[in-house]
C-alpha cells in the first residue's frame, strides 16, 4: 500500500511542478531569451526582434500584433517555433482556459 501511495506521489510532482516556457531569438539567432513560468503570461515583444519564436512545452501559445495581448491571435503549437515573427508584438502562453497576467511594460528582453 505505501508504495503504491509513494510511486502516484512521484508521478503527479513532477507534473505539478513543470512549467511552460517560451523562447525569442532575433533574426540572425545570435540573442536569444527564455521564459519560464507555471501561470499563463502576457509578454510585449514590441520592444524586441523576434526573428523566431519557439514553445518548449509552452502550452497553449498566442501570437498577438497587439502590445497588450488583445485582438485577433495566431496560435503557435507548444513545441513549434515560428520565423519571420516581426508582426508579433505580444505572446499569450501557459495553461489553457486561464486569464493572462502581464504585460509589464514593453523592456528590451535582450539587455
Amino acid at each position: 500500500m505505501h508504495k503504491s501511495l509513494i510511486f502516484f506521489v512521484a508521478l503527479c510532482v513532477p507534473m505539478a511542478a513543470s512549467a511552460y516556457c517560451i523562447e525569442f531569438a532575433n533574426n540572425s539567432g545570435s540573442e536569444k531569451w527564455k521564459g519560464c513560468y507555471d501561470e499563463r503570461i502576457c509578454y510585449c515583444v514590441a520592444n524586441v526582434q523576434t526573428g523566431t519564436i519557439r514553445g518548449i512545452d509552452g502550452g497553449n501559445i498566442k501570437l498577438f500584433s497587439s502590445s497588450d495581448c488583445t485582438g485577433n491571435y495566431d496560435i503557435l503549437g507548444s513545441n513549434s517555433k515560428v520565423s519571420n515573427a516581426q508582426w508579433v508584438n505580444s505572446v499569450s502562453f501557459g495553461k489553457s482556459g486561464i486569464p493572462s497576467v502581464g504585460p509589464w511594460g514593453c523592456p528590451n528582453w535582450y539587455a
